[in-house]
This record gives structure tokens, C-alpha cells and sequence, in this order.
């Protein structure tokens, strides 16, 4: 068990007369949460969107809160009231990495970091990387939307990016489970909200810019901004960029212009100003997955994987780049790369000979729906039908995007609900329907489950059913609030009963 004092973990963070208030005071846990405290705990009560934590400073103590610390006083509030020490720290989310690094010994010293952030393609690459370590006999801990923990034996999280002090606890797990590496999907929201304040990369690698969360970030620009945080020296100076990205090129022109010191690795399209080029060329996509040459600065390789689509291939090159760039030889990596399986609720195919291919994905963006579209076009015999949603309470002005892209590159489309929470499922369809233009071709199906059964049913042996927006969650959140639902569970019954 860690304990630490308090006085110590605030050094250089609040002032003398703060610290002097605890004097002597031995903390054995830190959370956010004040459900988690235990005894000698320190309750972190931040103002946060959806409520004040300063409301639940009474109910940490009882639990055995020692301290509490929050981010602002005002006229309704007075620290006196309690009786545990509430010590005010002017932006104290901003501070809380180096606390829960001083809590746990800075335990990020440890180990070996390769951070991945982008739209799309994190989570994949996240995992092959996991996946191609542990090939290689080494020991990974992977963190992002799958979860926490070794590879292959992950627990859910809450979040892409834990809040501060809990990643900061699930880096001191992994270096006490014996991980040499951590990969860690970094996203926008965890770069913002100063989540990874305290960490330096070994290797952060950028999959590609397309539009989501501008209700977080509200523009482009301000959403691009926030990626680049993660190649600054604060982060990192030995980068994985995919070079035939556009924001990726402006970022690339930026930092010849600075002439900046760093160690750059560019994948899918050459750069002059790249260290490495990471390349592939004769592309075939088949049934069975893709082949293509690589040349890895000019050495040229055969590669053959099980993936399916465009940007698979480009989600292999992210990974491979990371290990090549992490140390790891050209020649070890493509002896162990045709192992490499796809990722749970990533373009993962349920069929048999009776019944059409069904793919789970969890494309939900604009972009990635596009993406695994055209993907899929280039493996379908028959028509190619989609079934999916866009999320309530999240960024509107993707829906119509999205329907249009549907109508645009599949054969039959049926609108149902994805994660609805707060909305009323028939003001999204609504704004979906605002992007297609022949709306008596869309089939509207509320109930996400009798919408797969329905595609499934009514397509042909030689169509493929894309399931989109789901892909591994085994959860949908309604109006009503969380319910059970398992798409990839429901592919594979359904596949089953057409046997």
C-alpha cells in the first residue's frame, strides 16, 4: 500500500500556510470519486460538468478522508464547515499527474511508453501493437475504448483517457504486473483535460484528422490543435505521422519551417523531411485479407495479413511504424506480422455458407463509415446493406454526413438507434434523414436489435450486412438508461440459425 505525505505531494503546488494545515498527514489513497475513499484518504473534489464535488466532502470524510482538495471557493462555499482540512489549488486539474505520480513514485519512469492518438484507428492500433509485442515475448499493457490492462486480459474503462490520478494507478498496476511497455490510446479529450501531463512518450504516433467532438472542441482547428499537443518535446520528439494526411502534411511543414529537432517516421506517403519512410505499393484486397509490398526505407518486404479494407492496412503501417521506431528490427517484425488477428468490433466478420457476411465495426464518424464502406465494396459479390445510428448528445452536425455517406456507398440502408441517450431517437433520425435524398429507400428501424435481424435476414448469401457504430460494446445507452446489448453476440446467433 502507498503512503505518502500529503505535504510532500503538494510541494511547489500549494502555498506554506496550505501545507502547514497538513502537517504530519499520511495519505494512503487518492480519488476523484467519494465512494472510493478509504481511511487517510484524499478526496479530489473537482467542479466538474455534470456535478460539484464539493458536495460530497461530508460523505468522503465519513468514509475516512483525511484531506480534501478542490479548485475553486466561492460566496456559497466555506472550507471551515467541514471537519477535515479543504485546501483550495487555483487550476487543480492541471496538477493532479504530478500528485498521482508523486502518490505511486512516478512509476511512467519504469517503463516504455508508445502513445496513439487520431479520429479513427486508435483502438486498433493500440491493440495490434499489444498484440505484436506479446508475439515477440514481451510484456504489454494496453489502455484505451477496450479497456485496461495485459494484453488480452483487459477491464473496461470508463473512459478512452482515464482521468489523471486513476491512469496514473493503472501505470503503477502495470509496472507491478511486470509490463515493459504501455500503449495507450491518447485522446483529445486526455490531452485537454491535462490527463497525461506527466507522461513522455517513447513513441506517439497520429492515425489521421477527420471530424468528432467539435461539442467538445467546437472547430477543426481547435480539435486539430489539441492532437498536436502530443508531438510537442513535452510528449515526445520521435513521432509516427501517417504522411498522406492533411493535417499531418500541414504539421510536417510547420516543423521543417521551426526546423525541429526530432526523430520522424512517416507511413503510407514519403516526406522529405522524415528520418524513416514506411511504404506500401501492389496492393490486393481478397477474401482472404491483404497482400501488398513493403518498403521500409528502401527495403522491400512481402506482407500478407488476415485484415480487411484500405484502412487496415494503413492501421498495420501505424503499428508496425511504432515498433520499428520503438527499436524493434524490420525482419523481426514481418516474421510475426501475417499472426496478427483483427480486433474484437473492428471489421470482425461473422458467416458462414448460408447466410451473407455480416461485419461488426465500430465506425462512428463520417469518415470511418466512409472508410469501411468502400473498404467492404472491394470484398462484396452482392449488395452491400448498412444498419446503424449516430449517438445522442454528441455532435449533430455529423448525422446528416453520415446518412449521406450510407446512401452514397451502400445498396440498402437502415437507420436505427446507437447510443440515444437523452435524445428522442426520432429528432436523430430526423437530422440523419436532412442528408439523403431519396428518403423512401431508407428503411427506419428504433429497435437496434430487429433492425440486425432484419438485415440479416432479408440479405442474400452473397451480400455483406455492415453493423456499424457498436462494435465491441456490449451496452446501449437510451433515454431509458444502460442496457445489456452484445451486436457481435447477436452476428454470430443469427449467423448461426441461417446455418
Amino acid at each position: 500500500m502507498n503512503n505518502r505525505e500529503l505535504s510532500c505531494l503538494l510541494e511547489g503546488i500549494a502555498t506554506d500556510k496550505q501545507l502547514s494545515k497538513v502537517a504530519g498527514v499520511d495519505i494512503s489513497n487518492i480519488h476523484l470519486d467519494s465512494r472510493l475513499i478509504t481511511i487517510n484518504g484524499l478526496f479530489v473534489a473537482l467542479n466538474g460538468a455534470q456535478t460539484d464535488g464539493r458536495l460530497f466532502i461530508n460523505k468522503a470524510k465519513e468514509l475516512g478522508a483525511v484531506a480534501v482538495l478542490i479548485d475553486t471557493i466561492d460566496d456559497d462555499f466555506n472550507p471551515s464547515l467541514f471537519d477535515v482540512p479543504v485546501l483550495e489549488i487555483p487550476n487543480l486539474s492541471t496538477h493532479l499527474s504530478l500528485i498521482a505520480s508523486r502518490f505511486y513514485n512516478f512509476p511512467q519512469r519504469k517503463l516504455k511508453f508508445i502513445g496513439i492518438t487520431g479520429t479513427n484507428g486508435k483502438t486498433t492500433v493500440n491493440q495490434l501493437v499489444g498484440q505484436w509485442l506479446t508475439l515477440m515475448g514481451k510484456k504489454a499493457f494496453c489502455m484505451g475504448t477496450l479497456g485496461n490492462g495485459l494484453y488480452g486480459d483487459l477491464v473496461d474503462s470508463p473512459n478512452t483517457t482515464l482521468n489523471a490520478i486513476d491512469l496514473i494507478a493503472q501505470i503503477d498496476m502495470a509496472n507491478r504486473l511486470g509490463a515493459e511497455y504501455v500503449v495507450m490510446e491518447v485522446s483529445s479529450h486526455g490531452l485537454t483535460l491535462d490527463r497525461v501531463k506527466s507522461l513522455h512518450f517513447d513513441v506517439a504516433a497520429f492515425t489521421n484528422l477527420t471530424q468528432d467532438h467539435l461539442d467538445l472542441h467546437g472547430t477543426m482547428q481547435a480539435y486539430s490543435d489539441a492532437k498536436l499537443q502530443l508531438f510537442t518535446p513535452q510528449y515526445s520528439d520521435n513521432v509516427v505521422i501517417n504522411g498522406h494526411d492533411k493535417v499531418a502534411k500541414t504539421w510536417i511543414a510547420q516543423w521543417q519551417k521551426e526546423q525541429r529537432s526530432m526523430q520522424l517516421c512517416c507511413f503510407g506517403q514519403a516526406n522529405a523531411f522524415a528520418q524513416e519512410n514506411i511504404l506500401a505499393s501492389d496492393v490486393i484486397y481478397s477474401n482472404k485479407g491483404i497482400s501488398a509490398s513493403l518498403s521500409v526505407n528502401g527495403k522491400a518486404y512481402k506482407l500478407q495479413s488476415s485484415l480487411l479494407g484500405a484502412f487496415n492496412l494503413d492501421n498495420l503501417l501505424t503499428a508496425f511504424s511504432c515498433l520499428y521506431s520503438a527499436g524493434f528490427c524490420a525482419d523481426k517484425l514481418m516474421d510475426t506480422l501475417s499472426q496478427l488477428s483483427p480486433v474484437a468490433g473492428r471489421m470482425e466478420v461473422f458467416t458462414n455458407d448460408n447466410s451473407p457476411s455480416v461485419v461488426v465495426d465500430y465506425a462512428h464518424t463520417p469518415d470511418a463509415l466512409k472508410q469501411a464502406l468502400t473498404a467492404l465494396r472491394h470484398h462484396c459479390a452482392g449488395q452491400l446493406w448498412i444498419v446503424f445510428g449516430c449517438g445522442g448528445d454528441r455532435d449533430t452536425k455529423k448525422r446528416p454526413l453520415m446518412a449521406a455517406i450510407a446512401e452514397q456507398y451502400a445498396d440498402v440502408v437502415v437507420f436505427t438507434q446507437d447510443n440515444s441517450r437523452s435524445e428522442s431517437p426520432s429528432v436523430i433520425f430526423s437530422q440523419m434523414l436532412e442528408g439523403i435524398d431519396d428518403t423512401d429507400a431508407i428503411t427506419i428501424e428504433h429497435e437496434r436489435s430487429y433492425a440486425v435481424k432484419y438485415a440479416i435476414e432479408q440479405a442474400n448469401k452473397q451480400d455483406i450486412v455492415l453493423l456499424a457504430g457498436k462494435g465491441h460494446e456490449d451496452y446501449q445507452i437510451l433515454q431509458c438508461g444502460r442496457v445489456d446489448y452484445d451486436e457481435r453476440a447477436l452476428a454470430q446467433q443469427m449467423v448461426d440459425k441461417l446455418q
